[in-house]
């Protein structure tokens, strides 16, 4: 019965996982195609309003709306970035990783640095997309939770398997009370089955966390 219930608790993660995944899209694509568009459109306004007029309180409040108008821009592009970053279909998992890590380095959150060793392969999307998720939610999990300072982000390609590690300098936690009742954790390993990959958490209060994936595949791209 314990393992029914589990098998059926799995199953409803990884459905809410995979709409999850088709609203970010959903909301990517608006925010690219639509809000980012408008926005464009109202800069280049704010920009013809400066040039024409003469009167210095309204040419100053032009160019400061301008200003507002690019952190906006900036932010909108962030965010359709963390909802569906182009980079990954395009350039492959340690590129979008290495975005991530220069979008949160320039918050000045903390600090992420990323390695790769061998020539990255691509593999299939899909696979791709729930190993950056799991990145993307380790690295949140430290800004949020952990209090880390710290963050280093290793990718391992060798043949046909990649070797990933988090790792973090954060206050840790006790893993058995966290699998127990975090939710987060069973996310990350309904995740790692969906990219067809093994995950293992490391951490104890006061010394951090490390979290190992490892990914075997034979359909390279």
């Amino acid at each position: 019965m314990n393992r029914l219930v589990r098998s059926q608790q799995e199953e409803i993660i990884k459905n809410t996982i995979l709409a999850q995944e088709n609203e970010r899209k959903r909301i990517a694509r608006d925010l690219h195609d639509e809000v980012g568009a408008m926005l464009s459109v109202v800069k280049l306004n704010v920009g013809r309003i400066e040039k024409k007029t003469e009167e210095e309180k309204a040419k100053g409040l032009a160019t400061e709306t301008k200003s507002y108008l690019d952190d906006v821009i900036l932010q909108v592009r962030r965010i359709s970035r963390s909802l569906l970053p182009p980079s990954l279909e395009k350039l492959g998992l340690f590129y979008a990783i290495e975005e991530l890590a220069n979008w949160v380095n320039k918050s000045d959150e903390l600090s992420i640095e990323t390695w790769k060793s061998g020539e990255q392969f691509r593999f299939e999307s899909r696979q791709e997309l729930a190993v950056f998720r799991i990145v993307q939610e380790l690295v949140n999990n430290a800004i949020k939770h952990a209090n880390a300072e710290k963050i280093e982000i290793n990718l391992r390609f060798t043949k046909q398997r990649l070797a990933l590690s988090v790792s973090d300098n954060g206050q840790g936690f006790l893993l058995d009370e966290q699998m127990q009742t975090g939710l987060g954790l069973r996310n990350l390993e309904s995740r790692s089955e969906m990219a067809n990959s093994k995950i293992k958490l490391k951490s104890w209060p006061g010394k951090g966390t490390r979290a190992i994936l490892y990914i075997q595949t034979n359909d390279r791209e």
